[in-house]
């Protein structure tokens, strides 16, 4: 695998996550804005978990494709265990944050419907 086919690989596998990162990112800019309380700290914790388990995705993905690079087959076939694992593990905690997103949201609105109006 040469440089430009790695490079190209690379940018894919980034690039899938990208619009992902986005809408987190625009979400964040949303939660910034609203007034302080309790379910706005939970949805801030909840993007931040989302937001690293996209990045720490992105890693996993991309590291099978620097060992090829290296010509380091035997490493892929020994990290393959644990590359599952970890997409696991990041599975775990994107569906905690989505979640305490939910949470999040559910007690916003439940206390804008008890306030009187």
């Amino acid at each position: 695998m040469d440089q430009a086919q790695l490079l190209s690989s690379l940018l894919v596998s980034v690039g899938y996550r990208l619009p992902v990162m986005i809408a987190l990112g625009v979400a964040l800019v949303l939660l910034l804005g609203a007034p302080k309380a309790v379910a706005r700290s939970a949805a801030l914790w909840a993007l931040a978990i989302l937001m690293a388990t996209t990045l720490f995705g992105a890693v996993l993905a991309v590291l099978p494709l620097l060992l090829i690079a290296a010509g380091n087959f035997d490493g892929i076939a020994a990290l393959n265990t644990a590359l599952s694992i970890g997409h696991f593990a990041l599975s775990l905690l994107e569906a905690g944050g989505f979640v305490l997103l939910a949470w999040a949201l559910a007690r916003a609105l439940r206390a804008n419907a008890a306030a009187p109006g």
